[in-house]
């Protein structure tokens, strides 16, 4: 979307597919948080050293922060001029705010510099459960899987 012109008729499209799907992603976050308060996730195996047990535990409580912070960013900007985002061309989510050009500075940039980050720590978790299942070989990973 960055080299793309405002006039390339797929910028419209894309930046209206990110929109949608930005919010369809915070409202599913908010339902894994609800779902999270029903059947919490088991405790983590009390294996390697405790700097990994707290590490990991930072980890995933930064990516369950993202999940919603990323999103509600990108909901900010989006509405930032005080238009509605339209759902897949479905419904309108309401702006909540009127036009505010500081607010939506701070949600671009936070928005921008958050993505790359979730990016990271995903590489990051990702790469922590590889190493658990080819050199640890603990077992960790059969445990991330849906049963």
């Amino acid at each position: 979307m960055v080299d793309l012109t405002y006039f390339d008729q797929w910028y419209n499209q894309s930046l209206a597919l990110h929109k949608a799907i930005g919010m369809v992603v915070l409202g599913l976050a908010l339902v894994f948080f609800g779902w999270k308060l029903v059947s919490p996730s088991p405790p983590h195996q009390a294996l390697g050293a405790v700097w990994q047990q707290r590490a990991a535990t930072a980890m995933h409580i930064f990516l369950m922060i993202l999940m919603v912070v990323i999103p509600a960013t990108g909901y900010l900007i989006s509405t930032s001029a005080g238009k509605p985002i339209t759902l897949f061309g479905l419904i309108d989510i309401p702006a909540l705010f009127e036009k505010n050009e500081d607010l939506r500075d701070l949600a671009i940039n936070l928005h921008f510099y958050l993505g790359y980050g979730m990016g990271l720590l995903a590489l990051g978790h990702a790469g922590a459960a590889i190493k658990h299942q080819l050199i640890d070989r603990d077992g960790t990973l059969a445990r991330m899987m849906w049963r």
